[in-house]
């Protein structure tokens, strides 16, 4: 957005006097941010500020949801054989392919991804960087039926298991990653970060630094489509989840430059989360999915306003036969309420590695970063695992 208003108020500058003005006073300041607080020997300051990259960019999420159920509880005494059940939903969607474009003057730069293969979101990037700090905003949404199941069931003292089976559900799951990420590097006069990842400035000689990181993640799974029922009732009801997690870490990043031209870069930050907050939306639906009937037609109707079908029953079997989805047509789902759970100290792990060619005018880049969180919920525990690779190609001037 600020960039659009610099671009537009550059077309009228020569016109608009008080815009003119402004529209340098904005730039110089982006330029201080640089400008003679760098050690030149060190850290080039290129003349021509502006930049534009086109990017492939590969990302992969991967969501791991794992449940136990206790079948001892009053829902399963007629399962009086069966001592609980293990199981896992794994959210992992095909490796999602984008391309995209960066617009950015000295620090700050926007990006927008569109994805080349179905179903895999829309990717934004913001960020404004300095000498000393660094401060990226993401945002990814998407939508996967596809998904891999691992169940472990014991019954007395006997164990069956079964894992990664492919599974493709009957509504979509939804899940949107926020991401916002804060460092400040304590060697700027040397070390820059901006070198690696969206050439501001070029690193000329080798050089490293500690960094102070603080984060802030948000992440939502919604699964709480009324034809995803058997997942809700196997989470004990749970439709939804979102996270909130602030994090802190110390880290370290290191730019070596081989030859004129060339930096390899490399950052390992560990955080620890001092926020943990994870609220669940929980459910209800007029069919029990862990029960299966053969003949479940003396049911007759549902009634919305009295919650019970026509037989007086409050929940109705699943018919028996897989492939008999006439269930689909009466199935109701409805918000039950919502529990908060606040937990701290969990270790998460931010990484990157990258490298970088200059020319004279234009730019080549490789990089990925890996991000990975985990929470818990009673018997629920959430595993998230977020990377990316971009392969840049830009232009100065």
């Amino acid at each position: 957005m600020v960039l659009s208003a610099y671009v537009a108020l550059g077309i009228h500058a020569q016109n608009e006097s008080w815009l003119s003005r402004n529209l340098k006073k904005g730039m110089n300041y982006l330029d201080s941010l640089w400008e003679a607080k760098v050690d030149t020997n060190y850290i080039e300051v290129p003349k021509k500020p502006w930049r534009v990259v086109i990017y492939p960019k590969v990302n992969m999420i991967d969501v791991k949801m794992n449940h136990q159920i206790d079948l001892s509880t009053t829902a399963y005494r007629e399962l009086d054989d069966f001592t609980d059940v293990d199981w896992t939903m794994r959210i992992n969607p095909p490796l999602a392919t984008y391309l995209g474009v960066w617009v950015g003057y000295r620090g700050l730069g926007i990006g927008y991804s569109i994805p080349l293969i179905k179903n895999a979101g829309r990717y934004w990037t913001v960020s404004s960087t300095g000498t000393h700090y660094g401060l990226i905003f993401s945002l990814r949404r998407f939508k996967t039926q596809d998904m891999k199941l691992d169940a472990n069931v014991r019954i007395g003292d006997n164990e069956m298991s079964e894992k990664a089976v492919p599974y493709k559900s009957h509504a979509p799951i939804w899940v949107r990653s926020v991401f916002l990420d804060g460092y400040y590097v304590f060697n700027g006069k040397h070390y820059s970060q901006d070198a690696a990842y969206n050439q501001s400035v070029i690193q000329r000689r080798s050089a490293g630094s500690l960094l102070l990181g603080a984060s802030w993640y948000q992440s939502s799974i919604d699964y709480s489509d009324k034809l995803n029922g058997e997942f809700i009732s196997a989470a004990s009801g749970v439709g939804k989840i979102k996270v909130q997690q602030a994090n802190i870490g110390i880290g370290y990043g290191y730019n070596w430059v081989p030859a004129k031209g060339w930096l390899f870069n490399i950052m390992v930050m560990p955080t620890v989360s001092v926020y943990n907050r994870v609220k669940v939306t929980t459910y209800d639906s007029n069919y029990s999915f862990d029960i299966v009937q053969e003949n479940t037609e003396n049911y007759g109707n549902w009634n919305a306003e009295t919650h019970e079908w026509s037989n007086g029953e409050k929940k109705r079997p699943l018919p028996f036969d897989e492939q008999d989805l006439s269930w689909q047509n009466d199935v109701e789902m409805w918000e039950t309420g919502e529990r908060i759970n606040k937990t701290r100290w969990k270790v998460n792990i931010n990484g990157r590695a990258g490298i970088t060619y200059n020319g004279k005018n234009w730019f080549a880049n490789v990089y990925g970063q890996l991000h990975r969180f985990s929470y818990n919920h009673d018997n629920t525990s959430v595993k998230m695992w977020d990377w990316y690779v971009n392969t840049q190609f830009g232009i100065r001037f």
